[in-house]
């Protein structure tokens, strides 16, 4: 499928592509100073992020966040982290009963072991940049037997700009978000998962205040994502929003001009 291509033959200064892996997240944020990597969407969709990279040029990665541990967020990691150069990965630090027993998961440790990346636990606060590229990890806070909450959420700024991403981090976790203090407003925000209603709260929204929304699914999904509530709070908004499914991949850059987007269809 050449139609990708299309998509990336011009070399922007910093792009951030929400690439189609069907119902799950994988983020490439690239910049002429690194790159960055959130989350390796489900299993079996590895060679199509490898292809991807490829095509863009993408060997390494200066950041790889494994925003959980649930396979539609990993399951391409072992593979990624095999195959490229993978300098830090940025995990939730997760307690011996939570801790997954899942071959996604096992494979992915191996292959951080065999690789020379570094392992980070995210914490509240941390803050990593590479080039003009900053970004904050906002949660997670504490255990909890939901892994969705133990999501890394991570507000990314480039000149200005900024992008929030929070996985699958539900109410409870938006809340917490919310009483830390931090700036969350952003211009682009990922919908955490996947446009679900266990998240997405309308304070958290109204404090992340987005120009534009994303949602990373698959069409016609067992969960009913988006959920009809969410698409409601996103035009009360007017917001403008893009569906994986509908759009492809879709790809925001930003340049002199400011913020614009591309879609693959």
């Amino acid at each position: 499928d050449d139609s990708d291509n299309n998509l990336v033959v011009e070399d922007y200064p910093f792009s951030v592509h929400f690439i189609d892996v069907g119902q799950g997240d994988c983020i490439l944020i690239k910049s002429d100073d690194g790159n960055m990597l959130i989350d390796a969407g489900e299993n079996g969709y590895e060679n199509e992020i490898l292809t991807y990279l490829s095509d863009l040029g993408v060997e390494d990665i200066t950041y790889f966040v494994a925003t959980q541990p649930h396979s539609d967020h990993i399951g391409g990691a072992a593979e990624i982290i095999s195959n490229l150069t993978v300098q830090n990965v940025i995990m939730p630090r997760l307690s011996a009963s939570n801790t997954p027993t899942t071959k996604t998961y096992e494979n992915m440790l191996n292959s951080i072991k065999q690789s020379e990346a570094k392992v980070i636990a995210a914490k509240p606060g941390q803050t990593y940049s590479f080039g003009e590229v900053s970004f904050i990890v906002l949660s997670p806070y504490e255990q909890d037997n939901d892994l969705n909450n133990m999501s890394v959420s991570v507000r990314l700024s480039y000149k200005g700009y900024s992008f929030m991403f929070t996985g699958d981090a539900e109410k409870q976790v938006e809340k917490q978000m919310l009483a830390s203090g931090y700036d969350l407003s952003a211009d682009v925000y990922k919908l955490a998962h996947h446009g679900s209603t266990t998240s997405n709260t309308y304070d958290f929204f109204e404090a992340v205040s987005p120009d534009y929304a994303v949602i990373s699914c698959s069409y016609d999904n067992e969960y009913g994502h988006p959920h009809d509530e969410i698409i409601q709070m996103l035009d009360d908004f007017g917001t403008q929003y893009y569906k994986t499914y509908e759009s492809g991949t879709i790809i925001f850059i930003v340049d002199d001009n400011g913020i614009s987007v591309k879609t693959k269809k």
